[in-house]
């Protein structure tokens, strides 16, 4: 894991922890709009938040409503109705309801204050939306005497990545040349009207006219700082940056110049993806502090590097100028890293065709819902049949998007075996591979932290006890040869990443075996009939563990003792029903490796 980025999204979570950032929106709530799900809520308990799911699951819509929040904005600059396309009031249990939506932010003296903007069909103007008096059936609070909460008051800035398109490019692909015209071909017309964009970027004139009207805006100079960021993100050195606004490509659009150590090209010559980072850098760096910053599929047109690089400087002007920003994505790249509570999920019901919205989803689980495949699956390794019978019947309970995610395996040898296979998967640098032992291989409440080793420690008779300590086990670890027995610095070195490997991916199970967990008195008594119970359970109560009361009862309900694996299976399916103590133990487990594990 990236620990510079961790380290980032830790600065930010305990900015958010002491409420340093104004004018947030903690969460919007859908009573009806468009597709969504009634009533679906997205809270926002990281600054920035990432929109996954397939195309048409909503997404965009969603950054929409969002963008309609803050006071003097609305969704219709994005959707409206027309002849073909209405849109209509939505008829549910005899109730008319119209497209919504409402949100909650605090206000100076931190008391919340929920906003519903809604639809209003006006006879001048059918997508009218304005603020209403709280909806109370859908769970907003009362406030006195019909009065409503003012709107948010906050800047908006909005991207859609997918539209960016240069003055370039707006005219060579989408433009028809007009028969009127000098040119020839949209090349000559290109070609002939960046004679006046030229002289524009060099200076010689602040401004070009047609008809006494000017066709640009102020030439833009980024400054050394948002060069540098631009760099940083497209992993390229440029030296000059410059942005002019015009329509000497007939339309308005945006051209740039830039100059490296080696090259100085317009947009015709750079790549979308340059084009949208250089926009979005100058645009975010000045933005007020505290804006809402709406991003729709930034990784568009970016490698895999750029799209980290980009990810980066979001958090860090998140840290720097608190502001909150959602995304659209289907990158993993991107999402990479962010905590669970900054992913939200978008998909579709198959049964009613509407968009449910899940939370709390690490981005890997998270793209199974997109069909992303996953390669470098989790490996849970377990010493024994039983336990891996467990494990993987809890990872079903969890779900397809978390089952997919991990493999368990046994290793047979038991105990010691494992434990010495660690130190292959430790020396090999095996980041994806994780060991559950019974709870009788505990041997210690903690396991050893070497950051805590002292340089007197770093020996290999303290390393040689602490690792007996840990394991029960003698370790053997193979070593270049040499006088004195072999080269004892890299002994040390081993040991100290065996301790340190150790520590960082071994668990153990609740239960002292994995029979404890899953046996049970009553499933026992309901599974044989009451004459069978009464005859045999003295003698079940006599065997003394339950390994062996589980071979013994398998006897008694099958007749033959070939039969155990089935007896197992009845007791694990009896047993996950429960979600018991030591379900939620190896859950926890389960649940802190997806996220943790990248």
């Amino acid at each position: 894991m990236d620990n510079e980025l961790v380290d980032l999204i830790n600065t930010i979570k305990r900015i958010k922890s002491a409420n340093q950032f104004p004018n947030y929106i903690d969460y919007i709530q859908f009573p009806f709009f468009r597709n969504i799900e009634i009533d679906q809520r997205i809270n926002f308990d990281f600054p920035l938040t990432a929109f996954i799911g397939p195309n048409g699951s909503g997404k965009s819509s969603t950054l929409h409503a969002l963008y309609g929040c803050p006071e003097g904005r609305t969704p219709y600059e994005f959707w409206f109705s027309t002849p073909l396309d209405t849109i209509d009031y939505f008829s549910s249990d005899g109730r008319k309801l119209r497209q919504s939506f409402f949100y909650s932010y605090k206000d100076e003296t931190g008391e919340e204050l929920q906003v519903i903007k809604a639809r209003i069909n006006r006879e001048n103007n059918p997508d009218y939306w304005e603020t209403s008096r709280p909806l109370i059936v859908a769970g907003m609070k009362e406030i006195p005497e019909g009065k409503r909460n003012p709107p948010i008051k906050k800047n908006v800035v909005y991207f859609d990545f997918r539209s960016e398109l240069s003055a370039f490019d707006k005219y060579f692909y989408y433009e028809t040349l007009p028969s009127n015209l000098r040119s020839r071909t949209r090349q000559d017309y290109l070609r002939n009207r960046s004679k006046k964009l030229r002289n524009l970027f060099a200076g010689n004139y602040d401004k070009t006219y047609a008809h006494g009207v000017a066709q640009n805006k102020d030439l833009e100079n980024l400054d050394a700082n948002e060069i540098k960021m631009v760099s940083d993100i497209l992993t390229k050195n440029y030296n000059e940056i410059k942005i002019i606004y015009h329509k000497l490509f007939h339309n308005w659009g945006n051209s740039i110049l830039v100059k490296t150590n080696f090259h100085k090209y317009s947009e015709a010559f750079a790549g979308s993806g340059e084009m949208s980072v250089i926009r979005l850098v100058h645009g975010l760096l000045k933005a007020t502090e505290g804006s809402l910053v709406l991003l729709d599929e930034p990784e568009v047109s970016l490698h895999p590097g750029a799209q980290k690089g980009l990810k980066q400087f979001l958090l860090e002007q998140i840290k720097i100028k608190k502001h909150q920003i959602v995304v659209s994505t289907h990158s993993p790249t991107f999402v990479e890293f962010l905590p669970k509570e900054a992913i939200k999920i978008f998909s579709q019901n198959l049964d009613n065709g509407k968009i449910n919205i899940k939370e709390n989803i690490s981005s890997n689980e998270a793209f199974y819902f997109i069909g992303h495949k996953i390669n470098n699956k989790i490996n849970l390794v377990v010493e024994d049949i039983l336990a891996q019978k467990i494990l993987e019947k809890i990872l079903q309970a969890m779900g397809e998007h978390v089952n997919n995610r991990f493999v368990v395996k046994f290793l047979p040898g038991g105990a010691n075996a494992l434990q010495q296979h660690i130190a292959s998967c430790c020396n090999m640098n095996i980041d994806n591979c994780f060991f559950i032992f019974d709870g009788d291989q505990k041997r210690v409440n903690d396991l050893f932290n070497v950051e805590l080793l002292t340089d007197l420690d770093k020996n290999v008779n303290y390393l040689k006890n602490k690792i007996i300590e840990q394991t029960g086990s003698e370790i053997k670890f193979y070593i270049d040869g040499g006088v004195q027995g072999g080269n004892q610095e890299q002994l040390v070195q081993m040991m100290i990443t065996y301790l340190r490997y150790f520590k960082n991916h071994v668990y153990y199970l609740s239960a002292v075996i994995p029979e404890d967990i899953i046996w049970s008195d009553d499933i026992v008594q309901q599974k044989l009939n009451s004459q069978d119970y009464e005859r045999n359970i003295t003698q079940i109560n006599s065997w003394g563990s339950s390994k062996q009361k589980m071979y013994e009862t398998s006897k008694i309900l099958f007749g033959v003792e070939t039969q155990i694996d089935a007896f197992e299976d009845m007791l694990i399916n009896e047993w996950i029903k429960k979600e018991d103590e030591n379900y939620f133990a190896i859950k926890n487990i389960i649940e802190s490796l997806s996220i943790e594990y990248y």
